[in-house]
């Protein structure tokens, strides 16, 4: 989730936890802590793919966050006595926890367990923006800051606070809805499925992608909770094939450990396509089809062999209002159509 909204989250924690003692203190406090995990991104890397797949790492980890804990409440205690020991830390680790779940909510992948390296958790239930979660705890935040001990900014961000967490459980709510009808759909279309992946869209959780990987090939498709009628969400969600990677290339690339390490941090979600002499990995999970946020080139070609190179980051398509405009439409409209051109992830 993005910063701002991991801050206004560690604020209503931090209000929750010792909002009694000091309303305001405990709110800049748990905005402050809260922000802590995501500092890994200005830690260099040797290359995009590593900075990227490290991210989310040993700082969300709720075993480095939990263990780390009492030493921040230690520091913070001998700074300002007036919140007992036990508080702080109560502060501190829920501010960090709360963190790393909530970006566990989104696809991009959390490792909330590591060193321990089970495939990232992303669960794709609410975009890592989203207005609707965050304005709620930023109305709370601002009253408790500027007028901390009045009843209307106490009942403010415990109403925000809640109806927050009340958005994330109808978003897990929708998504496993939008899963229900959507492994119905592609049974009946005999689409064979190795992975399915539904995910909400950009600033909403209203309108969901599904994205399915079978082999060689992957299918795109979309649902509305407004699509159709009727609460079985009757009318078939319509899939769209595209190629996904050819098995001489995987052949090519099985001593590749970008590759690997993109496979493993996307759960599988992943395309590789030759684009004339560049071997160009994608990341599935996050775009829409033809446009994908990260997108890299990890060999090259030459004289009939493919050899592995650095993995860079190859710049993606930037087309945010088209894609915004879209995304609303499509809410309302099942009929709406993406018109994108890519040059060459559709090939």
């Amino acid at each position: 989730m993005d910063t701002v909204t991991q801050a206004l989250l560690g604020g209503a924690v931090g209000f929750a936890v010792a909002g009694k003692i000091s309303p305001r203190k405990a709110v800049l406090w748990g905005a402050a802590i809260a922000i802590l995990p995501d500092l890994d991104v200005f830690i260099p890397y040797d290359n995009d793919l590593t900075a990227i797949t490290h991210h989310r790492s040993w700082s969300h980890s709720w075993l480095i966050q939990t263990l780390l804990a009492p030493l921040f409440a230690w520091l913070l205690y001998r700074f300002d006595k007036t919140v007992q020991f036990k508080h702080w830390w109560l502060l501190v680790w829920f501010a960090l926890i709360t963190h790393s779940g909530l970006d566990a909510l989104t696809v991009y992948g959390t490792q909330l367990f590591w060193p321990f390296m089970p495939s990232p958790y992303s669960g794709g239930s609410v975009f890592i923006i989203d207005p609707v979660y965050t304005l709620p705890l930023l109305v709370g935040f601002i009253a408790i800051v500027f007028r901390p001990n009045t009843i209307t900014s106490q009942r403010l961000i415990k109403t925000g606070f809640t109806l927050s967490c009340v958005y994330l459980v109808w978003g897990l709510l929708a998504q496993n809805w939008v899963s229900y009808n959507a492994k119905r759909d592609l049974a009946a279309q005999h689409i064979k499925t190795e992975k399915i992946l539904v995910t909400a869209t950009p600033f909403n959780t209203l309108l969901w992608r599904i994205l399915v990987v079978d082999n060689d090939v992957y299918y795109e498709g979309f649902r509305s909770v407004f699509d159709g009628s009727g609460l079985d969400g009757s009318g078939p969600i319509k899939f769209t094939q595209y190629k996904r990677n050819s098995s001489e290339l995987i052949n090519a690339l099985q001593h590749s450990d970008a590759l690997k390490r993109l496979s493993w941090f996307t759960n599988g979600f992943y395309s590789v396509k030759q684009v004339e002499n560049s071997i160009i990995a994608t990341d599935l999970r996050m775009g829409l089809e033809p446009i994908y946020f990260f997108r890299y080139h990890i060999a090259q070609t030459e004289n009939h062999a493919i050899n592995v190179i650095s993995p860079m980051r190859i710049d993606s398509e930037r087309r945010t209002k088209q894609g915004v405009t879209w995304t609303w439409q499509r809410i309302w409209d099942p009929t709406a159509q993406f018109n994108s051109v890519s040059n060459d992830t559709n090939s």
